[in-house]
């Protein structure tokens, strides 16, 4: 029996996702912004490209996630600025029971969703997969990877056995995925890649990679990522060491070297940034406990000036 699975948001990611369940045989509905991009799904296939092949892929796409129907998993991949929104339908038309996971950039997601669901059904993880939307039905795959993700109701058997369902679910349908008892460690540590990476490319509107070609950047980057481990200690999350983090940076920067951050395709294309997600979300948590994070703050300003779109 094949997997109901909902992709609420089918970016570049989600398109990605949704190309690979679909190829795996799971039945996928894509729930999109517009009804401008729920006919060009219904029209057209969505082509998946990797490593020179190209992958036609039909999708039944919906502007709204269809009432009363039941469905294995949940992904929610829409912008972080979004995902209000999107959980208030969702608490509409979902049983309490229906699992629903967010892999979005940035801290602040989960909550969200946990303000309009149950807390019990709401999963939450990080990916590690790479993705580029080259136009409206042309997705190219940049990178496998896998997911990681965990309860968000920490604790509740219940909830704990979702998360292990979802991820032998989408392990299943060629994306790797395991689960982990604390979940949050895996989003801070996340955090402070994305924290560097993100804003740091939209800036100097380079690729990735170039961010290791430029020692001056050096000094910058250890100070953002200890910004983030102090603001992680504060509120008791534990993480590798500083240097540990910086390492991982590097890591991420040399695996992903000619990718182009979402956040400077963002910036290139005049759209809303999710800057007040990462950045801006490591400066509101430091001031919750006393943990200034003024680097982060000073990126996070220049991100908002530079984007037209920010409110």
């Amino acid at each position: 029996m094949s997997h109901s699975v909902a992709i609420v948001g089918c970016g570049a990611l989600g398109g990605v996702f949704a190309a690979l369940l679909v190829t795996a045989g799971a039945h996928v509905t894509a729930v999109v912004r517009t009804e401008e991009q729920r006919r060009e799904l219904e029209e057209r296939a969505l082509r998946l490209l990797e490593d020179g092949r190209e992958t036609p892929v039909r999708l039944q796409a919906r502007s709204e996630l269809p009432a009363g129907q039941d469905f294995d998993l949940v992904l929610v991949l829409v912008k972080a600025f979004d995902t209000a929104a999107a959980a208030a339908q969702l608490a509409e038309r979902l049983p309490a029971q229906t699992p629903v996971l967010t892999l979005q950039n940035g801290l602040g997601n989960a909550e969200a969703l946990a303000a309009h669901l149950k807390p019990e059904q709401v999963l939450a993880g990080v990916t590690t997969f790479g993705a580029l939307r080259e136009c409206s039905d042309v997705i190219r795959l940049t990178g496998r990877g896998e997911c990681v993700i965990g309860a968000w109701a920490t604790g509740n058997k219940a909830a704990e056995s979702r998360a292990r369902a979802a991820a032998d679910l989408l392990t299943a349908s060629g994306i790797p995925s395991m689960a982990t008892a604390n979940v949050q460690p895996i989003l801070w540590r996340k955090l402070a890649v994305s924290a560097v990476i993100n804003p740091l490319t939209a800036i100097l509107r380079v690729p990735n990679g170039e961010l290791l070609n430029r020692p001056a950047l050096d000094p910058l980057i250890a100070v953002l990522v200890e910004e983030v481990w102090r603001v992680a200690v504060r509120h008791k999350v534990p993480l590798p060491t500083p240097p540990e983090l910086v390492e991982e940076v590097r890591r991420v920067c040399r695996g992903t070297a000619s990718n182009r951050s979402s956040m400077l395709r963002d910036v290139e294309e005049g759209r809303r940034t999710e800057i007040d997600w990462i950045n801006g979300a490591v400066v509101r948590r430091g001031m919750e406990l006393g943990a200034l994070a003024p680097a982060n703050l000073a990126l996070a300003s220049v991100v908002q000036a530079i984007s037209a779109k920010e409110p």
